[in-house]
């Protein structure tokens, strides 16, 4: 019994290790719409974190995806790019969503800012089909880190003490870079909050 014991005790943890998502991503039906939280789920750090603290504005491009099943293709997304700022008298953030309806938020905590931006990813529930009803649904949530860096125009690349400066004291641009975190199956109880399988 207490070597059975182990061995489920393993197997358990094994599939902790290989499933970490199922931990750290929820969702729930909200006004018609789909929304993800993923408190866990960090794209402040790194190369990016230390730009904000220089002074720098970070632009990030997050995306929420419903699917059919882990790794296929979306059924339907929502993509929202995010431009970031970090204050650093206050040590907090400001967050500025970049579309047609921008809307903002500042004075914000990292985990904050990032839970902020997240919040904006919702889903039309109606774009689901039968996704989460009677086909169980996956989610993906992503985010590329855009690089903030503008070239310089052939006309300001003269020999000019203020270009020197701008060459000098601008770090080596890193190329984006693609991160994600997939969750699954989830199904949508018939009052529209959704539950893991």
């Amino acid at each position: 019994p207490a070597r059975r014991a182990a061995v489920v005790s393993l197997a358990l943890l094994a599939w902790l290790a290989v499933c970490p998502s199922a931990q750290t991503l929820t969702i729930e039906v909200v006004g018609g719409m789909l929304k993800i939280r993923a408190p866990g789920f960090s794209f402040l750090t790194g190369d990016p974190l230390a730009r904000l603290k220089d002074g720098r504005s970070v632009r990030v491009e997050l995306a929420a995806m419903a699917l059919p099943g882990a790794g296929k293709t979306p059924a339907a997304t929502a993509r929202r790019t995010f431009a970031l700022s970090y204050d650093l008298w206050e040590d907090r953030l400001a967050v500025t969503m970049l579309d047609t309806r921008s809307q903002a938020a500042s004075h914000l905590m990292m985990a904050a800012a990032e839970a902020w931006c997240v919040d904006q990813l919702a889903i039309p529930v109606s774009a689901l089909g039968g996704l989460g009803r009677e086909l169980p649904l996956w989610v993906r949530l992503e985010y590329r880190i855009l690089e903030g860096d503008a070239p310089m125009e052939p006309a300001d690349s003269r020999y000019t003490l203020q270009a020197l400066i701008d060459v000098l004291s601008r770090r080596r641009k890193t190329e984006s870079s693609t991160q994600a975190l997939e969750a699954g199956p989830f199904r949508l109880r018939p009052s529209g909050s959704p539950s893991p399988r």
